[in-house]
C-alpha cells in the first residue's frame, strides 16, 4: 500500500506509514533521518578534542565523507530500508537542496582536515553548517529557499 504524507512544502510517496517513518527516525514532514547527523557530530567532537589538545591532529584524517544513501546502506541501521525509501521518494528540488547543504558541510570539513593546526573559526563554521543541515532534516524545505552565501564567504575568507 502506498502512503502519501503531505506537508506544506513536500509530499512524500512511500510504501511506509507515518508510524513506520517515525520508528526509523525519519521526520515524516521532511522524509529525512536525523541519524545522518551522527557522521558530522563525530567529526566536530574530534575537532574540538584536537583543538583543546586532548587528541593529535592526525585523528581527523580518519574521517571520510559519505553521502546519505551510502551512509544508511552501510550503517546496519535497523530502519535503513525505510530511511532510504523515504529519501528516494523526495521531490528532486527538495533532495537537491538537502544535498547542497550536505556538500557545503563536507567541503568545510575537508578544508579543516587540511589545516596543519586547529582552527576554531572553521570549527564554528562547520557547526553552523551542521545546524543548517539539521534544520533541513527537521523542517520542510520550501521551494523558494536559496543557499546561504555568507557561510561560503566566511570559509573563503579563512583561506585568503
Amino acid at each position: 500500500m502506498q502512503h502519501h504524507i503531505k506537508t506544506s512544502a513536500i509530499t512524500i510517496t512511500s510504501s511506509f506509514s507515518e508510524a513506520e517513518l517515525r520508528a526509523a527516525n525519519v521526520n515524516p514532514a521532511t522524509g529525512l533521518a536525523t541519524d545522518f547527523l551522527n557522521l558530522f557530530n563525530e567529526y566536530i567532537m574530534l575537532a574540538e578534542l584536537v583543538a583543546d589538545g586532548s587528541m593529535e591532529h592526525d585523528v581527523l584524517s580518519d574521517w571520510l565523507p559519505i553521502d546519505y544513501e551510502t551512509h544508511f546502506s552501510r550503517s546496519g541501521f535497523a530502519g535503513a530500508e525505510v530511511v532510504l525509501s523515504a529519501y528516494r521518494a523526495l521531490e528532486q528540488n527538495v533532495r537537491g537542496a538537502f544535498e547542497d547543504g550536505v556538500n557545503d558541510l563536507i567541503s568545510s570539513i575537508l578544508a579543516h582536515q587540511e589545516k596543519p593546526d586547529p582552527d576554531p573559526g572553521l570549527i564554528d563554521i562547520i557547526m553552523g553548517q551542521r545546524d543548517l543541515v539539521a534544520a533541513k532534516i527537521s523542517e520542510p524545505i520550501t521551494i523558494d529557499e536559496t543557499p546561504c552565501e555568507d557561510a561560503q564567504s566566511a570559509i573563503d575568507a579563512l583561506f585568503d
